[in-house]
């Protein structure tokens, strides 16, 4: 089966260029079943080391131009469509270096939430999708400087490559998932952060992060 591919270029904090852009869009290519947002920046550094423009920007990215997204195609949508957002590991557990990627990511999270409830009486499932790393450019970038203490967590969870998160992605759409959680490692993480004493995984990880600040 022949597959029409277009790109078209916006910047997701501008909302009203988004619109007119995503309205040519549909006007071009007809109605939209699935969306999948995942534009998103990340700064990793220790709180005190993030510049007050560098954390303003991660929210208005990452944040704000997922509400600028969906209030674009939630009117494209019809019932029985679906909107995919893109949050993170770092939007269900804290980590070291990312105040403000994680404060960006736990506000997509909460958003989504709210959305699955309003969204399903017009019919459309909203699924969030947390990879940990997966090894794109970003994550590239953000090797060469990463603080040791933010790799010992990430290595926890592990990094998947572009394939294997892709295609767990999509089964997890085609399942309609509410949270979309990649990787077995991650996942241990997931279920770890929800049923496991707070103290006793805090414990976990404060004795991980000693360990990498002793070495």
């Amino acid at each position: 089966m022949q597959q029409k591919v277009a790109v078209f270029h916006v910047d997701i904090c501008e909302a009203v260029t988004l619109k007119q852009q995503l309205d040519y869009a549909v006007r071009s290519f007809g109605q939209i079943d699935l969306c999948i947002h995942c534009a998103g920046i990340l700064v990793s550094k220790p709180f005190m080391q993030i510049s007050n423009n560098e954390f303003q920007q991660i929210l208005d990215i990452n944040v704000m131009g997922t509400r600028n997204l969906v209030a674009a195609v939630v009117p494209h949508l019809d019932n029985g469509a679906q909107l995919g957002l893109i949050a993170s590991m770092a939007g269900l557990t804290g980590v070291y270096g990312y105040s403000a990627y994680g404060a960006s990511k736990f506000a997509v999270m909460g958003m989504g939430k709210a959305l699955q409830f309003e969204l399903k009486e017009l019919g459309i499932d909203v699924s969030l999708i947390c990879p940990p790393s997966v090894d794109t450019p970003m994550v590239q970038t953000e090797a060469k400087s990463i603080h040791p203490s933010t790799k010992a967590m990430k290595d926890m969870v592990g990094t998947l490559k572009v394939d294997d998160a892709c295609e767990q992605i999509i089964q997890g759409l085609m399942k309609r998932k509410a949270i979309i959680i990649l990787g077995k490692r991650a996942k241990m993480v997931y279920y770890s952060e929800r049923y496991m004493p707070s103290k006793a995984l805090k414990f976990v990880t404060e004795f991980i992060l000693t360990k990498t600040n002793k070495s």
